[in-house]
């Protein structure tokens, strides 16, 4: 069972490993919950992406949950980390100032070979056909390859968010492509979003969100 202490995550009263990420902002007062995937399949590369301070484009979330189910938290989730962008909910801008974030390593959008193989479309490792889904995202692009989340991803996910929702009151979950609808795709069409929030929040899985 997954609890929070002064914004630090614990799993059955253990501190889950914490890699601290520089790239982050002033105090957080959250109320919404943001789902992302990394683009890329590996753990520790996203770690060290979330928490390069010499990177271009400074980027970090509040924790990274691996395929395994493995997790690391970067940012205290009282401290706004800088996972959104651009991005409104509910007519409200700039969703790093309100909102945690959770990325999933996961590769999204996959590529395809002649042979009809599919790819990470990051590192070009091939992907299992099993742990492919073709979908249609929401926000359009036609039926396309994604990479499918582990049941133990899902899971770990799950506690998660139900500790930081109680804690901090939170009633909202969407995901990148919700808040920045212009920009991204992720988490995709492969993420189950209303069956996660269903579980989470426990609204029914046909209860759209509203933006």
């Amino acid at each position: 069972m997954f609890t929070i202490k002064k914004g630090v995550l614990f799993d059955a009263e253990v501190k889950v490993p914490q890699k601290p990420s520089p790239n982050h902002g002033g105090a957080l007062k959250a109320s919404l919950l943001v789902m992302h995937y990394t683009g890329s399949p590996s753990f520790d590369g996203a770690v060290r992406t979330l928490t390069d301070r010499k990177a271009a484009q400074r980027v970090s979330a509040h924790v990274v949950i691996g395929r395994d189910g493995a997790i690391a938290q970067l940012v205290p989730f009282e401290t706004i980390a800088w996972h959104a962008g651009a991005s409104s909910w509910k007519g409200r801008s700039g969703c790093n100032d309100f909102a945690i974030g959770i990325e999933m390593v996961n590769s999204g959008l996959l590529g395809k070979l002649a042979t009809g193989e599919y790819y990470d479309r990051l590192t070009h490792k091939k992907v299992p056909a099993a742990d492919v889904a073709i979908a249609e995202h929401k926000n359009g692009g036609g039926m396309q390859p994604w990479e499918v989340f582990p049941p133990a991803q899902i899971e770990a996910a799950i506690g998660v968010a139900q500790a930081i929702c109680k804690t901090y009151g939170i009633r909202d979950i969407a995901g990148h492509d919700d808040i920045a609808p212009r920009r991204k795709i992720d988490p995709g069409p492969a993420f189950p979003m209303h069956s996660f929030i269903g579980r989470v929040l426990g609204r029914r899985d046909d209860e759209p969100l509203v933006a």
